[in-house]
């Protein structure tokens, strides 16, 4: 961990303080929960069987004070705290995972700290995975997040303002390959407007790629849309620009587009598809290198206790299936969850967030999870 970021996380643990204890003849509501879960994986790669254990807790405290009936101080700290190993080696941490001060009104909320900034309506395939790497397959849809300052701004007729600056962040988001230039912001931004039976958003980011042997910036820009037809129907299209004539590809274009529609049998069986073009080029208009991903997602619940859930992608480039069952019971705080899959064992692995334990072979991995 760099000093810079020891210091980040300094500030933010005195602000909560601060917050804490100040505003004392205000209304106050202090909440204190968290998440406990374990795990155990069994995976079959190369002819050889590999087996998998786990243990993470996730302390969550949340601090209010109400100033009047529309305007709201708030405080968030949570850590994740966990260990793994494969019964020849094992790993721990113990890291923050969010620290946030927030302000929110009526319309609008500002929000400082280490935090989770995520949007677009894409679920598996997601063009707009800018700064988080949740992955769909991850019962507990855990991602790190980043240090950012974030406004949102609501209007009255639905309309969504977003500004942010990110500073600081040391590690790679989304999909990206290369990190930040240390100690350089980034910054951007994100407008969306109601349109039919949905809506439409634009955004923007720019930030400074440090590339070890030079500095560029890069440029990323994006539209994405979701209506309800009937059937739902959205797109997410992002184009990301490498000012630099030392890259390769200056241009990368993401297109994902998806459809869902809920077929009234029984409690209602829910499915959903997706498909990703990914294209790399000299100039915005050429095509040098193209790939597609295609997804589908079927989710029934038999009862109120359990929920089953089917994933499956399919990598056109590289003619490989990856398969993947959940079976989930829900009870008041506590979910038992059964994952059973197979991903081919060569070729490309198609998530770019996952487990590195669950990148390919086929196994289960039973998770016990405990909400308090």
């Amino acid at each position: 961990m760099s000093k810079f970021t020891i210091f980040q996380e300094r500030i933010v643990l005195c602000g909560l303080l601060l917050l804490i204890f100040s505003e004392v003849g205000k209304s106050q509501v202090f909440n204190f929960n968290g998440q406990i879960s374990t795990w155990g994986s069994e995976v079959r790669v190369h002819n050889k069987w590999n087996g998998y254990f786990g243990m993470r807790y996730i302390p969550h405290l949340n601090y209010s004070i109400f100033l009047n009936e529309n305007d709201v101080l708030n405080s968030e700290l949570m850590f994740n705290t966990y260990y793994e190993t494969n019964f020849k080696s094992g790993n721990h941490n113990f890291k923050t995972y969010r620290a946030i001060l927030r302000y929110s009104s009526t319309q609008s909320e500002m929000q400082l700290g280490l935090q989770k900034i995520d949007f677009g309506p894409a679920r598996l395939l997601r063009s707009l995975m800018w700064f988080d790497r949740v992955d769909p397959r991850d019962p507990l849809n855990l991602t790190d997040g980043v240090y950012a300052l974030r406004f949102k701004y609501n209007f009255l007729d639905n309309s969504m303002l977003w500004f942010w600056c990110l500073f600081g962040n040391t590690d790679n988001t989304g999909y990206e390959i290369l990190p930040t230039v240390k100690n350089a912001p980034e910054f951007g931004g994100r407008v969306q407007l109601p349109l039919l039976s949905g809506e439409i958003a634009g955004t923007f980011h720019t930030r400074k790629v440090d590339a070890m042997l030079y500095n560029y910036s890069e440029n990323r820009y994006a539209l994405d849309g979701h209506w309800d037809a009937g059937i739902g129907l959205w797109f997410e299209a992002v184009f990301q620009q490498s000012i630099s004539d030392l890259v390769a590809y200056k241009w990368n274009r993401m297109t994902t587009v998806g459809t869902d529609y809920s077929i009234p049998e029984g409690s209602g069986i829910y499915v959903m598809a997706e498909h990703m073009n990914i294209t790399f080029s000299e100039s915005f208009w050429e095509t040098d290198q193209s790939w597609n991903i295609s997804a589908m997602m079927i989710t029934y619940s038999p009862d109120l206790l359990d929920n089953l859930t089917l994933q499956e992608y399919y990598d056109w480039r590289n003619k490989n299936i990856f398969h993947y069952f959940q079976v989930k019971r829900t009870y008041d705080n506590f979910i038992i969850n059964l994952s059973l899959f197979h991903y081919p064992e060569y070729g490309r692995s198609i998530f770019f967030n996952g487990n590195s334990s669950l990148l390919s072979g086929y196994g289960l991995q039973l998770m016990l999870i405990y909400n308090y």
